[in-house]
């Protein structure tokens, strides 16, 4: 069986890879607003990738992180991993940092998400002129009551 020390440190390694990954995807997140707005496809796919990578490597470091929580019957929310981690000074601060990180992430995600959103929005617009569909039924405006409006008649730019 093995010992509670030896279960702590590997839980304060864990502790500061995910702080390490952490911190690459906050710099990841920011590159692909950088792309985004941009409009750079090149740089888009290569952050993708990265981003991927990242991902996917917090989701196993995060399953272990559980697994080591669970084997020291530690709850995994921030402040019971504070406390476990007390005698490992630098996991400690790295998992302290990493949870305001991981919200920053989260927040920076979102975010460009929003942009990716209005940019399909923009498309399905253009779509709608250049396909002379008819945008009333896609696309509301607001009057001046505050009140939904129907666009009244679409411009129709090219017949097939």
């Amino acid at each position: 069986m093995e010992s509670q020390a030896r279960l702590t440190d590997a839980l304060a390694e864990t502790a500061l890879a995910i702080a390490t990954q952490a911190d690459r995807l906050e710099g990841v997140l920011q590159l692909e607003r950088e792309a985004l707005v941009a409009n750079d496809d090149r740089a888009l796919d290569s952050v993708a990738r990265d981003k991927d990578l990242i991902v996917r490597t917090l989701e196993t470091q995060e399953r272990e992180r559980l697994h080591l929580a669970r084997a020291l019957d530690i709850s995994p929310g921030p402040a019971p991993m504070h406390a476990a981690l007390a005698e490992h000074g630098a996991a400690r601060d790295a998992w302290a940092r990493c949870v305001g990180v991981l919200e920053r992430c989260q927040a920076i995600n979102s975010a460009n998400g929003r942009i990716v959103e209005i940019k399909l929005q923009n498309v399905r617009t253009a779509l709608d002129l250049l396909s002379g569909r008819d945008m009333a039924t896609s696309a509301t405006t607001y009057g001046p009551t505050g009140r939904a409006a129907r666009v009244h008649s679409p411009l129709t730019i090219a017949r097939a």
